[in-house]
C-alpha cells in the first residue's frame, strides 16, 4: 500500500512541477524546506502517526512562511561579505562596474577595457593580464 502511495505522490508531484510556469515554480524551488516537511507530514500520516503528523504540518507551514526571509538574509550576508572583500573592490575599480554589477555587465566591461588594452591592438601585456584576472575574479564570485 505505502510503495504505491509514493509512486502515485511522486507522478502526481512530477506532473504538477511540469504544468507549473516558471516564476512559480522558481517559487516552489525556493521554498523546499516546506515542501520536504509536509511529505514527511503525509508519509507520517500514512502510517497513521497523526500527532507528529500534525507537527511536521506545522513546521511545513512555518517554513512555507519563513524559509524565504532566511534565504534572503543568508544572501545578503553573503553578498556583504563580498563586498567587503579587498581584491573585489580592486577588481571592479579596475573594471570599471558597480558592486551589484551582472555577469553581462562585467563581462562587457572587460570587452570595452580590453579593446583599449590588448597587446596586439598597442596596449601591454601586463594591463591585459590585469584586467583577465579582474574578471575572472568576479565572475568567479557570480557562480
Amino acid at each position: 500500500m505505502l510503495p504505491g502511495l509514493i509512486v502515485v505522490a511522486a507522478l502526481f508531484a512530477l506532473l504538477l512541477l511540469g504544468r507549473i510556469g516558471g516564476a512559480r515554480r522558481v517559487e516552489i524551488r525556493q521554498r523546499w524546506p516546506a515542501i520536504l516537511f509536509a511529505v514527511a507530514a503525509l508519509l507520517a500520516l500514512s502510517r497513521g502517526a497523526i500527532w507528529p503528523a500534525l507537527a511536521l504540518g506545522a513546521f511545513s507551514a512555518l517554513a512555507w512562511i519563513l524559509w524565504p526571509d532566511v534565504a534572503a538574509r543568508r544572501a545578503q550576508a553573503s553578498q556583504s561579505s563580498a563586498a567587503t572583500d579587498p581584491g573585489d573592490a580592486e577588481a571592479r575599480s579596475i573594471l570599471g562596474v558597480g558592486a551589484n554589477a551582472t555577469e553581462s555587465e562585467i563581462r562587457g566591461a572587460y570587452r570595452a577595457k580590453m579593446t583599449r588594452a590588448h597587446p596586439d591592438l598597442g596596449g601591454g601585456h601586463a594591463e591585459a593580464a590585469r584586467l583577465t584576472a579582474a574578471r575572472d575574479r568576479l565572475l568567479r564570485k557570480k557562480r
